[in-house]
């Protein structure tokens, strides 16, 4: 801001030598050494007027700079929703590298693996979870920083391969094999309200950076696949689970730099 106030008066002080320079030593009279006061008066005036404008338009440059630079992660477009009305639902992702890892829900008690973009399960319909590379490098107040991803900048290195792509709705099973005490809805434990028969799930797309994944729905497993929790599963991927053996998707080939997002519907929660 000070060089732009020196450059403003420099420029000033240019313009008004201009001026009288050009009166030269003619000895006109004094009407003509009024007028030449007064040009100089005037052109001092406008270059004036057009620093102070200058001036404010680059302090509210200024404001407008140091209000994204306060953004907590340096990133205005993604805010963790970590309140659910209906079930918290999200994509358990980890790459090829370990570094784009996702392994909690928002919504959960005590949620310091959380780094995705979820979704309100509040009834049937088609829902859309993802990870995005706002989201994986997000300095959470709470949370930190993701200490698994690395950065180049403010931005995630871009996500190779895949380990495990998961989508987990959280609070929803019956309890068929744990009889937790607690919020379902925030402890995996607890037993939730459906039976996973009686639910009917699909996923619909599958997008890295908004282009369509290729996938194999038959292939793709649901229900309550794990042993240690009432989560309703849709398993894309797992190199610990059956998928390994017959991928519903080329997990090699996977790669994305902004996003990655699977679109699911599911019936049966009506009463």
């Amino acid at each position: 801001m000070k060089a732009k106030k020196i450059l403003a008066a420099v420029t000033a002080l240019s313009l008004t030598t201009v001026v009288f320079a050009s009166c030269g030593d003619s000895a006109d009279s004094s009407s003509s050494a009024a007028a030449t006061t007064t040009t100089a008066t005037t052109t001092t005036t406008t270059a004036a007027t057009t620093t102070a404008a200058a001036e404010s338009a680059a302090d509210s440059t200024a404001t407008a700079d140091s209000s994204a630079d306060a953004t907590t992660g340096g990133d205005s477009d993604y805010t963790p929703v970590k309140t659910f009305e209906g079930y918290d639902a999200f994509l358990m992702f980890g790459d090829s590298q370990w570094l784009w890892g996702n392994w909690q829900g928002q919504g959960e008690a005590d949620a310091t693996q959380a780094f995705g973009v979820d979704a309100d399960v509040t009834g049937d319909g088609e829902y859309t979870v993802s990870i995005t590379n706002a989201s994986i490098s997000y300095d959470d107040p709470d949370e930190g920083l993701n200490p698994q991803v690395a950065l180049d900048g403010d931005y995630a290195v871009a996500a190779e391969g895949c380990v495990v792509m998961c989508v987990d709705i959280i609070g929803l099973l019956n309890g068929d094999k744990l009889k937790g005490t607690g919020d379902p809805k925030s402890d995996k434990e607890a037993p939730g309200k459906y039976n996973a028969d009686d639910l009917k799930v699909e996923v619909k797309s599958i997008k890295a950076d908004g282009q369509e994944v290729a996938f194999d729905n038959a292939k793709i497993k649901y229900g309550n696949i794990e042993d240690n929790n009432n989560c309703y599963r849709i398993e894309i991927y797992n190199d610990y689970g059956d998928t390994a053996k017959d991928s519903p998707i080329d997990k090699d080939a996977l790669t994305f730099e902004d996003s990655l997002e699977v679109t699911f519907s599911i019936e049966g929660l009506s009463e």
